[in-house]
C-alpha cells in the first residue's frame, strides 16, 4: 500500500522480492520436495497479490523469489539493482520477540545503502469508520 503511490508520483520502477530461507534436505526427498514446493506456491501467491494490485492500478511491475538470510538477500538484491529505496513491511511482533528472534527489518534499516521505508500493519482500530 505504501509503494503504491510512488511510481505515479515520482517515475519509479517497482520489483518485488520474496526472500524464503533454504529448505533443509535432512528429512529425505520427498518431504524435502513437498516442503520445497509449498514454500514456492506461497512465494508465487504473495508476489501475485502484490504485482496484482499495481497491475490494476496501471503499474508495471517485476517480481523475484530469492533464497537465503533475507537481511543478506534484501541488501544484496537493491545493491545489484541499484535501488534508490528499499520498500519492506515489519510483522510487528515487538521488542521481546524482535530481540530474540532477529528482525529483518531492522537489520535492513542498519546495514543498507539506500534508504529503507517500513511500513508496519495497520491495527483494525485504524479500519473503524467513525
Amino acid at each position: 500500500d505504501e509503494a503504491l503511490g510512488l511510481p505515479r508520483d515520482v517515475g519509479a520502477h517497482i520489483t518485488f522480492a520474496f526472500v524464503r530461507k533454504p529448505t533443509s534436505t535432512l528429512l529425505g526427498y520427498p518431504y524435502y520436495q513437498r516442503l520445497l514446493s509449498n514454500e514456492l506456491a506461497t512465494a508465487r501467491a504473495t508476489l501475485e497479490s502484490a504485482t496484482g494490485r499495481f497491475l490494476a492500478a496501471g503499474i508495471e511491475t517485476e517480481c523475484e523469489v530469492l533464497e537465503g538470510e533475507p537481511v543478506d538477500e534484501i541488501l544484496s538484491f537493491a545493491d545489484n539493482r541499484r535501488a534508490d529505496l528499499i520498500i519492506m513491511g515489519s510483522r510487528g511482533r515487538g521488542a521481546f520477540a524482535g530481540a530474540l528472534l532477529g528482525s529483518v527489518s531492522s537489520g535492513v534499516v542498519q546495514h543498507a545503502n539506500v534508504p529503507v521505508l517500513v511500513a508496519k500493519e495497520r491495527s483494525p482500530r485504524h479500519f473503524a469508520v467513525a
